[in-house]
């Protein structure tokens, strides 16, 4: 026990650190007032939007539906979310070989992993249910101390069914890309079906919810009948049993210790195929050629390579530009549907007379919300020292890692510009204007990422998960983004009606191209120096 205590507490000594303001000196305030922020920023909206629902549904005494919709919903969430953090919480961890090289059992290590696997969803899952109780405690018809206790432990338990399918389904994914030489293709393609699907969910929210409010009852009936959790704890609000809470927790207690001993028997070797390095081609030491590249060719190779070999950075990164070709496609197809629900969230007359400018928005949603370089520099991690030492000045080093996000984002975007000129036929001034843009724009996110991610660098992560969806650099460049985006939306609808198109385009590419190089003097006078004071 004492070594397993040991162990948790190492892991979520490192892991928990989320927002990591300073490498040095560390002001602990710092780490935990952003977070806290965050929460109680998310868990109000949670609060406000349960007690819209408890108002309609209370009158007809249906609070309970409320209940078990949100443990049910919050379940699903869980396991997508699980499914999309196995590969970096519990495969190709960059502790592996020191805790298998202590006198530990193998077991031991596998229970730590998924038993901190199931504190981060804890901490998910709670964002949800304590908002819920607090709402419900207003809105409810009679309440009891059973409440309370009932809550408690449905707080402690519910996460552990959907992080028990999670790990399954993790370890089935990595199971059957781990036999493969592409290893990381299933998982990015369950991550990117996953959140397109949560996606489409959330534009249909309106409709969704019209069609629980007319159906409740049987919705009620079927969730508790679907789902044990969601239907067990609603029996326990209205109609408390102490048997029933027992064998509630009995049985997620037993359902995790089987799942422990099942795992143990494939993680292992799961893992270790999962660092096997394959080749489809045999090497002849015979009449060996060895070929020269230029230095920023080979960087920019390396930058592509760290890239396309980590599923949650191309997921993370990547959505956004699937999500822009996805709608590119939907303008085309389905041109008069898809305009009707742009213009409930856009200015009219931008759709209507002005569509190189609404593009032009379009492009620059794609852009500032791919943010690629604002965790390159961190996942480098101990071979930073190894990169200052190459020798390769640091302007180069820096500007390939613009260039090699510039050819992940700008593909994709001109792909969709040239599909879109040839559906809506634009002038060539719009069109060449248009391509500048799909430049200009990723440009500007890409140097932001880099100046963010020199600033707070997290060289001493665990996994990848860590730094590409959950350091200061990352949550600084997308935000810094959305208000550069917000800016120009907003910039658009002051001038739209007092310049042209082309006008309006030609204020925003010199607006940009300036920003570009202010940016990139920044980033070889000022941000340059802060890459060779990096070490680990």
């Amino acid at each position: 026990m004492k070594k397993i205590l040991s162990l948790l507490k190492a892991c979520m000594t490192s892991d928990m650190n989320i927002f990591k303001i300073r490498q040095k000196k560390d002001n602990k305030n710092n780490n935990i007032i952003l977070p806290l922020f965050l929460s109680f920023a998310f868990m109000f909206a949670i609060w406000s939007n349960a007690n819209i629902i408890f108002e309609k549904l209370a009158p007809m005494h249906l609070q309970v539906l409320v209940i078990s919709l949100v443990v049910f919903g919050t379940s699903i969430m869980v396991v997508v979310e699980g499914v999309y953090k196995t590969g970096s919480l519990l495969f190709n961890c960059k502790d592996d070989q020191l805790l298998l090289s202590l006198p530990i059992k193998r077991s031991t290590v596998l229970f730590v992993r998924i038993f901190k696997f199931y504190l981060f969803e804890l901490i998910f899952n709670a964002l949800f249910i304590i908002p819920l109780i607090v709402a419900y405690i207003r809105w409810a018809d009679s309440l009891e101390w059973t409440f309370f206790l009932t809550s408690f432990v449905m707080i402690l338990f519910l996460p552990v069914i959907p992080v028990i399918l999670s790990c399954i389904i993790g370890v089935i994914t990595s199971s059957i890309s781990s036999r493969f030489k592409f290893k990381n293709f299933t998982q990015i393609l369950v991550s990117f079906v996953i959140i397109l699907a949560v996606f489409v969910f959330s534009m249909n929210m309106d409709s969704i919810f019209e069609k629980i409010a007319a159906h409740a009852t049987s919705i009620n009936d079927f969730i508790i009948k679907l789902y044990y959790p969601a239907g067990i704890y609603a029996k326990l609000v209205t109609d408390f049993n102490i048997v029933d809470l027992l064998v509630f927790i009995l049985i997620n207690i037993v359902l995790f210790i089987i799942t422990l001993f099942i795992l143990s028997k494939f993680y292992f070797k799961i893992n270790s195929r999962l660092k096997n390095v394959s080749t489809s081609k045999s090497v002849r030491i015979d009449n060996l050629v060895i070929k020269s590249r230029p230095k920023t060719i080979s960087l920019i190779k390396k930058e592509l390579n760290t890239f396309f070999k980590t599923p949650v950075f191309i997921v993370n990164a990547g959505f956004s530009l699937v999500l822009f070709i996805i709608v590119v496609i939907g303008l085309c197809v389905k041109y008069n549907d898809a305009f009707d629900l742009l213009k409930s969230v856009m200015p009219v007359k931008i759709l209507d007379s002005y569509l190189s400018i609404f593009i032009f928005v379009l492009i620059s949603f794609a852009a500032f919300m791919t943010s690629i370089t604002n965790s390159v520099i961190s996942l480098e991690g101990k071979n930073i020292n190894i990169l200052k030492s190459l020798p390769i000045n640091t302007k180069t080093i820096l500007m390939s890692k613009v260039y090699a996000a510039l050819l992940i984002t700008t593909i994709p975007i001109i792909i969709g510009d040239i599909i879109l000129f040839i559906r809506f036929r634009l002038s060539i001034i719009e069109m060449l204007l248009l391509l500048a843009f799909s430049i200009l724009i990723p440009l500007v996110s890409h140097f932001i990422g880099l100046i963010m991610n020199l600033k707070y660098p997290k060289l001493d992560f665990e996994n990848s998960s860590e730094v590409v969806k959950q350091s200061t650099s990352s949550f600084l460049s997308v935000l810094i983004g959305m208000l550069l985006l917000l800016g120009s939306v907003l910039l658009i609808s002051k001038l739209i009606e007092l310049v042209n198109p082309v006008t309006l385009l030609l204020i925003f590419l010199g607006a940009y191209l300036f920003i570009d190089i202010i940016l990139y003097l920044y980033l070889i006078k000022v941000s340059a120096k802060k890459f060779d004071s990096l070490s680990i």
